[in-house]
């Protein structure tokens, strides 16, 4: 575990960087032969501003988005109470995954809001996986950086196994 001995960690927003950044730095030793487009978004604590406000040409052929800004460790959030995010079988590719990999605990769970929300809302398949911290935005804010890492392991084994499609658009996303 990992936490600041001087004020906030900013784990929630640097947890998900990490994995995303790893996950290119490997990404060409997988099976994956499609596109990846990755976004870093802002404020999506105040009204998923940053996502809201992205290009739309950008995100206009992405099928579907794979944010990493959850806390704690192995949810699959493919919804919050009141909007599904993806359809169940999207949700499901990803649990798929962990159990291939051995890690039977990704689960598919409902959420609160986040940016895969807002990617939904424009028609994208979207997830928000756990980034493996807890007790954001307070002195209290700790990482599990094991956790941090086998997010990443999961979502390179969804790509590797070609599970979400050989020409699907994958869209990465974060918060900065």
């Amino acid at each position: 575990m990992l936490s600041s001995s001087e004020g906030i960690l900013g784990a929630d927003d640097r947890a998900g960087i990490a994995v995303v950044l790893e996950l290119l730095s490997r990404i060409s030793k997988t099976n994956f032969n499609g596109t990846l487009k990755v976004a870093f978004t802002v404020k999506e604590e105040i009204g998923c501003v940053g996502a809201r406000e992205i290009d739309q040409e950008f995100i206009s052929d992405v099928d579907a988005a794979i944010v990493v800004d959850r806390r704690g460790t192995r949810d699959i959030v493919t919804s919050n109470y009141s909007t599904s995010f993806c359809p169940d079988e999207f949700g499901e590719l990803f649990e798929k995954a962990g159990k291939s990999l051995g890690m039977d605990e990704w689960k598919v769970t409902v959420g609160g809001s986040s940016d895969a929300r807002v990617f939904a809302e424009y028609g994208i398949s979207s997830v928000n996986l756990s980034a493996g911290y807890l007790h954001e935005h307070t002195d209290f804010e700790t990482l599990d950086y094991k956790a941090a890492y086998e997010t990443m392991l999961l979502v390179e084994g969804v790509l590797h196994q070609q599970l979400i499609g050989v020409s699907s658009e994958v869209q990465a996303g974060e918060e900065v």
